[in-house]
């Protein structure tokens, strides 16, 4: 556990305990909503479900993997990284996300630097329409390494960009 204290509020960094699911799908709804409008169809984002997502974190989190960030006891973000799917990539990190109100206190590189401690050749997709997400990830040491693919959501195709830490890109 990391904690964290600038300008008065106390900031923790930790594993997720499934009690933490309901806490992580609401930030997981709300951080798609603020950081993809525009980029995702509305309709999409308007019609995603906290419930949806509570039941997904539940099978999730007891795989492990998952860190939330807490702001004064509230889980404010999360991060989430696993084996990878990529037939060339050890580990994948799957998300990393933080509530608008508590951006700028650097929690994500906080939840980056838990969720990656210790692990090599590391791989990520990023939104190509997403420069802040993608800046983000370059201040980590992540680099664009060639691949790229189109995902749809809501009929809409986004490009997305592959990212890689720990190998010569």
């Amino acid at each position: 556990m990391l904690s964290i204290m600038p300008s008065g509020d106390a900031m923790t960094v930790r594993l997720a305990v499934f009690d933490d699911a309901p806490a992580v799908a609401a930030v997981h709804v709300q951080t798609w909503q603020s950081a993809y409008r525009g980029l995702v169809p509305d309709a999409e984002l308007d019609n995603l479900s906290v419930a949806d997502r509570t039941a997904m974190w539940k099978r999730a989190i007891p795989r492990g993997g998952v860190w939330v960030a807490e702001l004064d006891g509230t889980v404010v973000g999360f991060a989430a990284v696993g084996p990878s799917d990529e037939p060339d990539a050890a580990f994948k990190l799957y998300a990393i996300y933080v509530l608008p109100s508590a951006s700028g206190r650097g929690l994500g590189f906080e939840l980056a630097l838990a969720s990656l401690e210790g692990r090599q050749d590391v791989a990520l997709w990023v939104f190509e329409e997403n420069p802040r997400a993608r800046r983000f990830y370059e201040r980590l040491g992540f680099r664009a390494d060639g691949p790229v693919k189109t995902e749809t959501i809501g009929g809409a195709g986004l490009k997305e960009i592959r990212y890689r830490l720990g190998v010569a890109s």
